[in-house]
Order: C-alpha cells, then structure tokens, then sequence
C-alpha cells in the first residue's frame, strides 16, 4: 500500500475515541459555557414578566331555525344561511370589535409600576380610572406617558406638585380629563400612566388575540389571548364575547328593523293596488249589470230554459193544430176527429169533443135507419157547421201561436247573446278577482312578516352560546423556564464546542500521532516527549518525573532503531524541518538520559548559524567549537570538547564554535567524516544537534553519515504541509534510518492533553517508584487546571 492509499484509508475512517477525545480536555470551557449560559439566562428570567393565556370557548348559534314564525308561515325570506365559521373568525379579530373591547376596558390606558427587579404592569381594582373628554377622534389619535401618585385623599398628576380631587374634570392639552379612584386605595402609590392611540391599542390587543377551531370537526370556536396578568386576560376574553354576541344582535335586529320599515312602506303601495282593483271590479259589474255572476248565470240559464219549452210548446201546438185542419180537410161526413192529440186550446178541444158525438149519434142512427134517416141529415148539417167552427178556431188559435213563437224568437235570440257573453264577464271578473287575491295573499304575507320581525325584534336571541367562560391557564406561557434553561445549558455547551470546532476547521498544526503516521511512509513515530510546564526542562538523575520518564522510554524505543550491525558507536541525528520544534531540548535531555545510564556521550552542535546548546543547558559558550575543527585541521579535535556535569550527570559537548559567514561550505568540506568517525571510536552514543532541514540545507550534506536520524515533530506547532516535505527527503535518501520523536504532546490542545494526561498519571503521578513518588494535591490539581486555563486564554 502506498503513501496516497495508507493517507485515503485513515482519512476516510472515523474515530469516535479520538474525537471525544478531541473536546474532553477542553471540559472547563463547557463548564464554564453552561455556567455563563444558565447565568445569563437566571438574570434574564429573573427581569421578564410572567405571560399567561387566557381561554373562552363559544359555539357560533344558527338562527335560521331561532326566529319566532307564525304557525301558518310558510318559506322565510328572511332567514339567514348556514354558518361560515372562517367568515366569523375574522369577524372576532376584526378592527371594529376590537375597538369597542378597547373602549369597553379602556385598553389605551395601561399602568405601571417600577419594583426594585422589574416593571410590572397594573390592573384591576388597584389602579385608578382615567377618562379622556372631549372630541373621540382627538381622543383616540391622543398618546402619551405620566406618572400618578395616588393615596386615599387625591392624586398628584405628572410631579406638579397640586394635589387634585378624584372624580373631577381637568383640563389638559386640549382635551379634559378625570381621574376616579381605585376601589382599593391603599398606602400611597406611584403608578406611571401610559396612554395610547387607539390604533396601536387595538393592534397590541390583536397581535394577543387567537381565534380556532376545538377540533376539526368541532363546531366550538376557542378564543385566546396572552399577556402578563390573568385578570386583564380574563375580562378582554369575556368582553369580547359580549361585544361579538351583541354585534350579531344588532345585525339581526337591523334585519327585523328594515323588515318592518319595508313592510311599512309596501303596505301604502297595497293599499293603492287594492282599492284600484275594486273599484274597476265595481264599475265592471255596474256596466255589465251584474251582482252576483253565478246567480246572474243560473237566472239567465232557467229564463233561457224557459223560453226554450215555450218555444217548442208554441210550435208543437202549431203543429197539432195543422194535424187537425188537415183532418177536417180529408174526413169524411160521419167519420171521428182525432181528439186529445195534446192540443191546449181548450175550445177547440171541446169542438172536437162535440162534433164527435155528433159523428156517433149520426152513425148508431145510420146503423139502425139507414143514411136515408131524415136524422142522420140533420146530424150531418150539425157536422159541417161544427167542422167549420173547429177550423175556425184553429186557424184564430194558430195566429195566435205564430204571435206566441214570434215573441219567443226575439227574447230567445236575446238570451242567447246575453248568455254568450257570461264567460268573456266571467273571465274578466277573474282576472280583476286574481289581482285582487294576489294583493291580498301579499297584503296579509307582508303584514304577517311584519309581526314576525317585531316580536323577533323584542325577543332576538343571542348569536353565541358560551360553554366555558375566560379561564386562565396557571402555567406561565413564557418564558418557559424549563426550556430557557434547556435552551441555555444546550448553547452553553454547543458555543464551545462551535468555537472549538471552528478553531479545529482552521487549524493547520499537527496535533496527534496518528497524523503524522497517517502521513508518512514507512516513518514511525520512536517516541513521545510530553508538554512540560517546569521551567527548567533539563532531565535529572535518578529524577521520576514525567519528563526523566518520558526520555526513559525513548531511550528504550530508540534500541530497536539503532542498527546492530553497527561496528562503532552509533552516529545519532536530531533534526527537524523548521526552527523551534525542540531538537536542541531533546538532543540535550536524550544525550543527558544515556549519560545517567552510564554511557559515554557526546552531544554536537551542528547548527553553525543559529546554535542553542549553551541555552538549552544553562552553560557558557565556548568559542572554540566544531567550525574550528573543520577549518583548521592541526586542531587538536578533542581539546575543543567541553566536559560538564548537569544535575549530577556527566557530559562532552562538542559546541558549534563562532558563527562562520559560511556554514554550508564549511560542512561540505569533507572535514565532517572526519569528525564523525573519531567521534565514534571514543564514544557509545554521538548525539549532533543540527538546523532546520528546511530553512537551510546544512543538515541535509551531513545527514548521509548518520546511524539514525531521529526528525523532530512539535504538537501543535508543526504545520501538517510539512509532512509530505519529510516523505520527499526519505524517497530522495537525504535522510537515513528515519524516525519521528512527536515532542511537546499535550500544550493547549485537545489530543495533546490526553496524552499529558496520560504521562502524568502513568509516569509520575503514582506510578510506583517508591520514595521518590510524586502524588500532588487537590490543591495542586487546581493550580494545574488555572494555569492551564489561563495559558489557553494568553
């Protein structure tokens, strides 16, 4: 597996172990971001007004079905449609409600109260009354702020200084005022007065407002509000049920009104219509000589029927009478007439009668004396003369008859005419009697109507049934302490931790060993020095301290680096890319830690330009060094070798020497294997110190004669783009037998701290080494926590 592959594994794997433990060691900063926060947030909660909710269910009542209607109404005209609860929501929050629940309570006119925490707001019993007088548009448009001082005598208004009397009209900027007292006048009070326009009264009051369903198939309305006293919340709640149930009142009431005022005025117009239609129906009846059109009808029927028998009468008599005169024509002498044929004409019938006895006579005669009987011609004369009178009569009872048919003709034909016409009156006397049952039918509809609307303008039920009356809920609406304190205690840990991680995105440093394992290949880490706070960082004898410990284990880790076929002392490089990442520091304590050992060391400055060993272990500087060894070669090398004794351990020092104008040459002179070799047969460990392997390119021409080259990483310091520089050396062999010693672990950062922790506890913090055990206090500890906070905060 190669570089890039080995880097894409670890940057795409996730410790969860290591990412805790990246903001653990940063505990305090939590603890004390949820300290601040619920610090904060107590003061905060402890100057903000309590904010209760008050709530009233109402149910919307249909009154189509409410009205008082006459037992014989039929449709209502005026009947309102169902119910559109969306419509009366916006009914409840409108403007024109809400300003008469403001003028009802007074809204405009709040008060406060300044305590030694808070300004709290006053109602109720405690407060006092203040009217505006004067023009209501220059009243509601009027705005502004005083104070009162209020005792059981009177008021001092706005620190004026007059005492005024309750109950008694002032005027003040162009309008007038009057102040009543509160129903409980206590000690004296000093109340600021805030009065504002209607229009932002009513606003305020509809931003608190809330109009919903219970349900959603509910047909309850629940109407709330919210502000800092439940009193207040209460009687808006109740007032404004009120005022919505006598605004839908008022609505139906007008309706009834304008019915009545409509009824009113159509009743004029009817009473027009209807004596215009009878009278036409009286002249009508006049002109046409009618009283009574079936009676009139009935009459003409039976006069008409009448005449009709008459009329047949006439003519049948007409025609028994021809029937006769044609007998009298065509019989013969001794031979009966035809009687009782349904003449009426009594003479003739009694002529008729008359000469058929005659006939019988003459015929019982002739019967027994033959026709020759001088009787029988007696009889006969009487026969003729009879005939003659019979004829006679009929012809007289005929003309009268044709008179009689006559008459009857003229009347008839009158009748007729008259009769005829008895539809086309009946028709129009209808048609006058339609009209006047359609006004009438109106007449009594509108006037029954009109009852309707008055008794329902007295007796108008209500437009709203209450089911529950304003109940404030005891728990506070806001702030919800439990969840500003939740809210508190989540940010005081999420600013750190945002903070941290922010700090974290941008940071570019090497914090941990898995980085720089992550990165490099085939280079392990030998060993980790830990951040040590001691201002002397020299290693002691015998010393159990966390840094002796530390250089210990390094010491035991670097005899797996040394090669073993090394036939001299090893040749020991410390190195690293730029300056200040500890290579004096751990090339001193590691030459120092073999030396306690008991091994011969050498420690050489090769860092001609900017050299520190003298520093790093508080020793003059000898101005015969290294750079004098390789310019002149008649130096006696080991004459330039300074002996010292550090904390009871002994120590050669082979200094850098004067600072020469050029070091590279100088080192590239071939003097250097020279050295290195001489150095080697007189000592078991040569320690060289070297420069940056970046800023300069001194170390790179020396490092070919190294045994192990030991490359200096320095938490939170080292730049992670300086890890491919490190892989570039070893693939271009400038480095030999590379490892990486990771110095100052645990300075100010997260991953360091777990592993200063973890050397702290694990080398000197009761690890075992008898008397020499360091255990510190509790006192201690807290010293150890300060410090480390305050270097954090520098």
């Amino acid at each position: 597996m190669n570089a890039s592959e080995n880097n894409n594994l670890h940057s795409e794997s996730f410790d969860l172990k290591a990412e805790i433990f990246k903001y653990l060691p940063f505990w305090y900063w939590f603890v004390l971001g949820v300290i601040i926060a619920l610090t904060s947030v107590t003061f905060y909660l402890r100057y903000q007004n309590n904010v209760y909710q008050s709530k009233t269910i109402i149910k919307l009542l249909d009154d189509t079905n409410s009205d008082f209607k006459m037992p014989t109404a039929g449709v209502n005209f005026f009947m309102r449609s169902k119910i559109n609860i969306e419509n009366e929501k916006e009914i409840i929050k409108s403007n024109r409600l809400l300003s008469q629940v403001v003028h009802e309570l007074q809204l405009y006119n709040q008060f406060f109260q300044e305590g030694q925490i808070r300004v709290s707001e006053e109602y109720g019993v405690e407060v006092p009354v203040v009217q505006w007088i004067g023009n209501q548009d220059d009243v509601d448009v009027f705005s502004g702020s005083w104070q009162i001082e209020l005792d059981s005598k009177g008021y001092v208004w706005n620190n004026d200084g007059v005492k005024r009397k309750y109950d008694t009209v002032y005027a003040f900027e162009g309008l007038a005022m009057k102040v009543s007292a509160p129903v409980k006048v206590g000690n004296k009070k000093v109340l600021t007065l805030k009065k504002s326009t209607l229009e932002d009264a009513v606003a305020r009051l509809k931003s608190n407002i809330e109009v919903g369903l219970v349900g959603e198939e509910s047909e309850l309305l629940e109407i709330s509000t919210k502000g800092p006293l439940i009193e207040k919340n209460n009687a808006v709640l109740n007032t404004l049920n009120a005022v919505f149930d006598q605004d839908g009142r008022e609505d139906r009431q007008r309706v009834f009104k304008k019915t009545i005022d409509f009824v009113n005025a159509r009743f004029e117009f009817l009473f027009k219509e209807l004596d215009t239609i009878e009278s036409a129906k009286a002249n009508y009846k006049r002109d046409q000589k009618l009283s009574f059109l079936e009676g009139d009808a009935g009459t003409l029927l039976a006069s008409k029927t009448m005449s009709f028998s008459e009329y047949e009468k006439a003519k049948t008599q007409s025609m028994l009478s021809d029937i006769i005169i044609k007998a009298l024509q065509d019989v013969h002498e001794n031979e009966l007439l035809p009687a009782n044929i349904g003449l009426e004409e009594m003479k003739v019938n009694e002529l008729v009668d008359e000469y058929n006895v005659i006939v019988l006579e003459a015929q019982k005669v002739i019967e027994n004396g033959g026709l020759k009987h001088p009787k029988v011609l007696k009889l006969i004369d009487v026969q003729q003369n009879l005939k003659k009178n019979i004829k006679s009569s009929l012809l007289a009872y005929q003309n009268v008859l044709d008179v009689k048919i006559q008459s009857i003709d003229a009347v008839k034909d009158f009748q007729e005419n008259q009769y005829a016409n008895v539809p086309y009156q009946e028709k129009t006397i209808r048609a006058i009697e339609r009209q006047q049952k359609i006004k009438e039918t109106l007449y009594l509809l509108l006037l029954q109507k009109r009852e309707e609307a008055s008794i329902n303008l007295a007796i108008t039920n209500p437009s709203i049934k209450i089911v529950d009356e304003a109940i404030a809920n005891k728990t506070t609406l806001s702030p919800k302490r439990s969840t500003a304190y939740l809210l508190a205690f989540t940010l005081g840990l999420l600013v750190p931790f945002a903070l941290i991680f922010v700090y974290y995105l941008f940071d570019t440093k090497i914090h941990r060993k898995e980085e720089i394992e992550s990165a490099l290949d085939g280079i392990s880490v030998v060993s980790e020095i830990p951040f040590i706070e001691d201002s002397s960082k020299i290693v002691m004898k015998n010393d159990r301290s966390v840094l002796s410990e530390s250089f210990r284990i390094f010491v035991a880790n670097l005899n797996y680096v040394i090669p073993v076929d090394t036939d001299f002392s090893p040749l020991i490089f410390v190195t690293s890319t730029v300056k200040g990442e500890g290579k004096t520091f751990v090339a001193s304590n590691l030459a120092l830690t073999l030396s306690s050992l008991g091994k011969k060391v050498i420690l050489v400055g090769t860092d001609l330009r900017n050299p520190q060993l003298h520093k790093a272990l508080n020793v003059e500087k000898e101005f015969k060094g290294l750079v004098d060894v390789l310019v002149d070669k008649s130096l006696d090398m080991f004459s330039c070798v300074e002996h010292i004794v550090v904390n009871d351990i002994p120590l050669d020092i082979l200094h850098s020497g004067s600072i020469p104008p050029n070091p590279t040459e100088i080192l590239a002179n071939g003097r250097m294997h020279f050295v290195f070799e001489e150095l080697k047969q007189h000592y078991d460990y040569v320690i060289v110190d070297t420069a940056p392997t970046l800023l300069v390119a001194d170390s790179t021409i020396i490092t070919k004669y190294a045994d192990v080259t030991l490359y200096l990483i320095k938490a939170n310091f080292t730049e992670k783009q300086i890890l491919p520089f490190i892989n570039n050396l070893k693939q271009q062999n400038k480095i030999q037998n590379t490892s990486v010693i990771f110095n100052n672990v645990g300075q100010n950062e997260g991953y360091g701290k777990g592993y200063s922790y973890a050397y702290q506890y694990n080398y000197g913090y009761g690890y075992g080494y008898g008397v020499n055990t360091v255990i510190p206090s509790k006192l201690d500890k807290i010293k150890y926590i300060i410090r480390k906070f305050m270097k954090f905060k520098n």
